[in-house]
C-alpha cells in the first residue's frame, strides 16, 4: 500500500470492486470472510475504484496482472460502505514493489473496529454485494 495520505472517497454512488478468493466461495456465492480484512490486511480491506476502472479490468488486473486467484469482481457502493461507518481511502499501487501498478487501488479501512465489529460490518458488506451480484466475469448465458 502506497505511504502517500489521501482523502476519503466521498461519492456516495463510486462501486468499489472486490476480488473474492475461490476459497471465500461457498454454494457459488462469496461468504462474509471476503467482505472483511484478514490478519495480513492490517484492518484494510482492498477494493478497485470504479471512478478509475471496471469491474472486468480489475478482475484482468488482479489475475493476469498480478497473478492472483479470483472468482469474480462483486461491488459495494461508497455509501454502503458509510452506512457501517467505513471510510474508502484512495490508495494508488505504484510499481515496484508492488507486483504491477494499480491506480485503482483503495481501501476500506475497518482499522478502529474489534474483531466482532469487523465481523458484523464484513456480513452486512456481503449481503449488499450479494445483492448486486457478481460483475465480472458474467453468469454463464449473460454476455456483456
Amino acid at each position: 500500500m502506497s505511504s502517500a495520505p489521501l482523502g476519503p472517497v466521498s461519492d456516495d454512488e463510486e462501486l468499489l470492486f472486490r476480488q473474492v478468493h475461490p476459497a471465500f466461495i461457498r454454494d457459488g456465492r462469496p461468504s462474509s470472510q471476503a467482505f472483511r480484512p484478514t490478519l495480513k490486511d492490517e484492518g484494510k480491506l482492498s477494493v478497485a475504484r470504479g471512478s478509475v476502472t471496471t469491474a472486468a479490468a480489475a478482475y484482468e488486473l488482479y489475475t493476469a496482472g498480478m497473478g492472483l486467484q479470483s472468482a469474480g469482481s462483486w461491488a459495494l457502493s461508497v455509501a454502503e460502505c458509510r452506512e457501517q461507518a467505513l471510510h474508502v481511502v484512495p490508495d494508488p499501487l505504484t510499481s515496484p514493489p508492488e507486483k504491477v501498478a494499480d491506480p485503482a487501488h483503495a481501501v476500506i479501512d475497518f482499522v478502529p473496529y474489534s474483531k466482532s465489529q469487523r465481523e458484523a460490518k464484513g456480513a452486512r458488506l456481503a449481503k449488499k454485494a450479494l445483492e448486486r451480484g457478481r460483475l465480472h466475469p458474467p453468469p454463464p448465458g449473460n454476455s456483456q
